[in-house]
């Protein structure tokens, strides 16, 4: 049996965490054979109040460090080899660490399940990976198990918010730079499969992923995620830098074009409307998903877009340092 270390890292989240302990609480897995670290990464709420308790090793950082150094540090503190790392945003299941044990491999990838019913967020969001991801989202109609290894890796359902892995390949994979502009999930994965091993992503590791139901946090949330978009897919030798050259070049293009010739902005309007209509529908499974995405996909992208363009012009001004969530 396995002894694991669970490390939760945590910024501004005390409700979430708090939800997140009485799950752990609840874990079918003997006491003994696991622990829980918590980070604190400079939280201004109750995060480092709620984290307090007999069973939790507390972490705490002066500052917000962000993700890169949150997970290291807990890394560091943690007692056991095998490391569990949680999003505090996440429910778990109460076997979740049997069922680990059971794999008996590592690295291992948890896999988030999916209800639009919940809400507009939610059913936007789905829309958007069951599309993305085609045809392995959601997963649970794919198949129990999903490798990611060096090319089968791009264009797979990703993600760090509950990753399983030996704390020395961790450690060795850690990535150095740490800003807060940096991809943390995709980055850290690409060198786990490319200098570690490759990764199981398994039905059995399943949990569910609260995503922010305020649209102003949830606004901000992804502008942010822009920067770290274009770290990994848009930087060059990414896998989506070609594209992301020849839409700068458009841009340009269309510039000049509409400075000669003021008519082609209402041609360009009408295009990005069909475009958008488009999208709505490939993105559907019926009539709902479309409304939704027609009127609550244009702001996603709009504060997604703005994200990576901001941290376009900080890497060419070089003040990168200044983008801070």
């Amino acid at each position: 049996m396995k002894d694991f270390s669970i490390i939760i890292p945590a910024y501004n989240c005390a409700d979430q965490l708090d939800n997140l302990l009485q799950q752990i609480e609840q874990i079918d897995y003997p006491k003994e054979n696991f622990e829980v670290v918590v980070v604190n990464d400079g939280s201004s709420d109750n995060t480092e109040k709620v984290a307090t308790r007999p069973y939790v090793q507390l972490v705490n950082h002066p500052e917000n460090l962000g993700r890169v150094s949150a997970r290291e540090n807990g890394a560091k503190a943690a007692s056991h080899d095998a490391l569990v790392f949680i999003d505090a945003r996440l429910n778990i299941k109460s076997d979740l660490l049997k069922n680990a044990n059971d794999l008996n491999y590592l690295p291992l990838m948890g896999v988030g399940s999916s209800n639009k019913t919940l809400s507009t967020i939610d059913r936007l969001f789905y829309c958007i990976r069951r599309k993305t991801y085609h045809p392995y989202e959601p997963q649970e109609r794919y198949g129990e198990e999903l490798w990611l290894k060096p090319g089968e890796f791009n264009g797979r359902p990703k993600g760090t918010g509950l990753l399983i892995i030996d704390k020395t390949m961790f450690l060795n994979c850690a990535l150095q730079d740490k800003g807060q502009d940096v991809n943390d999930d995709t980055r850290l994965l690409s060198q786990i499969v490319h200098e570690g091993a490759p990764i199981l992503r398994h039905t059995k590791l399943s949990f569910f992923y609260h995503h922010r139901q305020s649209w102003p946090e949830l606004l901000r949330h992804t502008y942010f995620r822009g920067p770290k978009f274009l770290d990994y897919y848009l930087t060059k030798g990414g896998p989506l830098f070609k594209p992301y050259c020849l839409a700068w070049l458009c841009v340009i293009l269309l510039f000049i074009t509409m400075s000669y010739f003021p008519f082609t902005i209402v041609i360009l309007l009408l295009t990005l409307l069909l475009i958008h209509l488009g999208v709505c529908v490939w993105f559907s499974e019926d009539v709902l998903d479309f409304l939704t995405c027609l009127v609550f996909f244009p702001p996603i992208a709009i504060a997604f877009g703005s994200g990576i363009l901001s941290a376009q012009l900080a890497r060419w001004f070089s003040i990168r340092h200044l983008i801070k969530h």
